[in-house]
């Protein structure tokens, strides 16, 4: 039985070559899952601001406060 660390040439850039395509992939998966998710510009104003009341315009809230 051949030793699994005693390799020619051929079969080991063929294990580099499957080990980097696991590694790109891996890597394309993990920026994929981060640049699909929106981007807060500020963090602190949005989480500053008052929930908005649903089914209310800002025209019809602006009319109440005259």
């Amino acid at each position: 039985m051949k030793n699994i660390l005693v390799l020619t040439k051929r079969e080991r850039r063929v294990v580099i070559a499957i080990v980097l395509a696991l590694l790109a992939g891996r890597i394309a998966k993990y920026e994929w899952a981060a640049h699909s998710q929106p981007l807060r510009l500020n963090p602190r104003e949005t989480a500053a601001a008052p929930p908005a009341t649903p089914g209310r315009d800002e025209s019809q809230s602006a009319d109440e406060t005259q």
